[in-house]
C-alpha cells in the first residue's frame, strides 16, 4: 500500500519521506513485530479487519482498515509491506489520540483524514498488526508518531516495542495481526478466489511424556482414521496429523498457527481434530462464568503444572485468531472430568457438575463480539460427562460414529447434519454399552455455519 493525500504536490512531498526513512530499514522490524511480540496469555482480544472479505487487493484499490479491542486501552497499528518495511498507521497526525473505548470499531483512515490507503508495488503478501496496551507505550514517542499520516518504525524500535511487551503483565495487552495479498490485477485475484481449500489438522495422543498422566490406547487410531475419511471420503485437499511425542503444545501452536494460516486463506476451510486428555483448571483471570479454565493436555504436559504446560481455552482462542476468515470447525474427543479406567479420557474426577461443556464457548462468545465468525466446536460430551472409547477397542466412541457416517453419506454431510447424527448414535451406544453412563454430544458457536465433512 501507498498513502494518498488529497492534494498531489503534498502527496509527493510525503511519498519522498516515506521512501528516504524507511528505505535503510532491514527485514528485522516486521520479523521482530510478527514473531516476538505476540502474547496468548492477555486477558482480552482485538481485532484488525478490512473492507475485503478475502483480504486480496489489486493494485490501484484502497483499502480501508477497522480495530476492535475488548477491553479500552491504547492503540497501536503497523503495517508491514511485501519489502519488509514497516510504518506506524495509528496514531497518526490526524488520528491524534490513540486512547480508544472498549468495543468500538476504529476506522483507519477515518473519512476526514486527507489520506487513503492505496496498494501499489512492491506487491505480494503483507500485514496489519494492532496492539493495544493499558498503558502508552514508552518505547514510542506520541509526539513523533502525530506529525505526520503515518511514521517509519526502525529496527531499533521495534526492538524496543518487543521488550516493553517482554516486560509487561501479559494480561495487560493484547495484539491481532491479518495478512492481506496485493496482486498486479483482477484476474490474479481471481485465480486466488478459486483456490478453495480444505484443511484438516489431526492431533491424536495416547502415550504422555510424563509417566504421572495417564496412557490412552485408542487416540492416535483415532487420529489416524479421521485422517484416511477426511481424504477418502471428505474430500479434503490436506491433512497435517500430530500423534504421540509429535503433539508437543509448541508443535500444536506452529501447526495451527504458522502453517495453517500459510497454507489456507480467507473463506477456506479448516478442522481441527483433537482425541487425547482433557482438564479444567482453576481460572485466575475472572474470565470463566464457572471459575475454570478448560485444557487439552499435549503430549509434553507436566501434571504438577498443568495450566501452564498445557493448552487453555484462552490460549487456543487466540491461536485460531491466527486464521481469522476461515470457516474453522475444532472436533473435541475428549472430556475435562471423568477419571482414569481404561475406557475414560480425564485426568481426574470432578466433584462439581457442570451442565455444558463449554470448551471455546466463552472464547466464541467474545471473539463474535469483535467482529470474528465462522467458528463452532463439536465436542464428545458435555462437562459433567466423560468421553468413552469403545467396548470394541477399535476408536473413541464419537470418533467412530463421526467417521462411520462420513463414509456412509450420500453426499454432503454438513456439520448440523453431524451432530444430528452424533446426538442419537453416541448416546444410544453408550446407554446400551455402559449401563449407568451417559455421553451426549455438545455443538456450540456458530452452530448454522456451512461447513461440510463430506461434500
Amino acid at each position: 500500500m501507498r498513502l494518498l493525500q488529497n492534494k498531489m504536490t503534498h502527496w509527493m512531498g510525503v511519498f519522498s519521506i516515506l521512501c528516504s526513512c524507511a528505505g535503510a530499514i532491514q527485514a528485522a522490524p516486521r520479523a521482530i513485530l510478527v514473531e516476538e511480540v505476540k502474547n496468548d496469555r492477555s486477558s482480552f482480544y482485538v481485532r484488525v479487519d478490512v473492507d475485503r472479505e478475502d483480504r486480496t487487493y489489486v493494485a490501484g484499490e484502497t483499502v480501508n482498515i477497522e480495530v476492535v479491542s475488548e477491553k479500552p486501552g491504547y492503540l497501536y497499528l503497523f503495517y508491514l509491506q511485501a519489502d519488509n518495511k514497516v510504518v506506524c498507521l495509528f496514531p497518526n497526525k490526524v488520528q491524534r489520540e490513540n486512547q480508544i473505548p472498549a468495543k468500538k470499531k476504529i476506522i483507519i483512515p477515518q473519512r476526514d483524514a486527507g489520506f487513503r490507503l492505496r496498494v501499489a508495488e512492491p506487491l505480494g503478501d503483507e500485514i496489519l498488526k494492532a496492539i493495544v496496551t493499558s498503558k502508552r507505550l514508552n518505547s514510542l514517542d506520541i509526539d513523533i508518531l502525530t506529525k505526520s499520516n503515518f511514521t517509519a518504525i526502525n529496527e531499533d524500535e521495534a526492538k524496543a516495542i518487543r521488550v516493553e511487551a517482554t516486560d509487561t503483565d501479559s494480561q495487560e495487552w493484547a495484539e491481532h495481526q491479518v495478512q492481506i495479498r496485493t496482486v498486479k490485477s483482477a484476474s490474479d485475484r481471481k485465480n486466488r478466489q478459486q483456490r478453495h481449500r480444505r484443511l484438516a489438522l489431526l492431533i491424536g495422543i495416547s502415550d504422555y511424556k510424563d509417566p504421572r498422566i495417564p496412557e490412552l490406547r485408542i487416540c492416535h487410531l483415532d487420529s489416524k482414521k479421521m485422517g484416511e475419511a477426511l481424504i477418502s471420503y471428505g474430500h479434503f485437499d490436506e491433512v497435517i496429523s500430530l500423534v504421540n511425542e509429535q503433539a508437543t503444545r509448541g508443535n500444536i501452536e506452529k501447526m495451527i498457527r504458522v502453517q495453517a494460516a500459510e497454507k489456507t486463506q480467507p473463506g477456506d476451510e479448516v478442522l481441527i481434530f483433537w482425541s487425547g486428555h482433557g482438564d479444567s483448571v482453576a481460572d485466575v483471570d475472572g474470565d470463566e462464568q464457572d471459575g475454570r479454565d478448560e485444557v487439552l493436555i499435549p503430549y509434553d504436559a507436566n501434571r504438577e503444572n498443568i495450566k501452564e504446560t498445557s493448552i487453555t481455552d484462552d490460549t487456543f482462542g487466540r491461536w485460531l485468531q491466527a486464521l481469522d476468515g476461515r470457516k474453522i470447525v475444532v472436533l473435541l474427543d475428549a472430556c475435562k472430568s471423568g477419571g482414569q479406567a481404561n475406557n475414560e479420557k480425564g485426568l481426574g474426577q470432578r466433584t462439581d457438575k457442570l451442565k455444558t461443556f463449554d470448551f471455546l464457548d466463552n472464547e466464541l462468545t467474545r471473539t463474535k463480539d469483535i467482529g470474528q465468525k465462522q467458528a463452532a466446536v463439536l465436542a464428545s460430551s458435555s462437562a459433567s460427562q466423560i468421553s468413552l472409547v469403545r467396548l470394541e477397542g477399535d476408536l473413541s466412541v464419537m470418533t467412530y460414529f463421526l467417521i462411520e457416517k462420513i463414509k456412509s453419506s450420500d453426499g454432503a454431510l454438513s456439520l448440523q447434519q453431524a451432530f444430528e447424527h452424533l446426538s442419537k448414535a453416541v448416546p444410544d451406544y453408550v446407554k446400551q454399552k455402559f449401563p449407568g453412563y451417559t455421553q451426549t454430544p455438545v455443538l456450540i458457536g456458530d452452530e448454522k455455519m456451512p461447513f461440510n465433512f463430506r461434500e
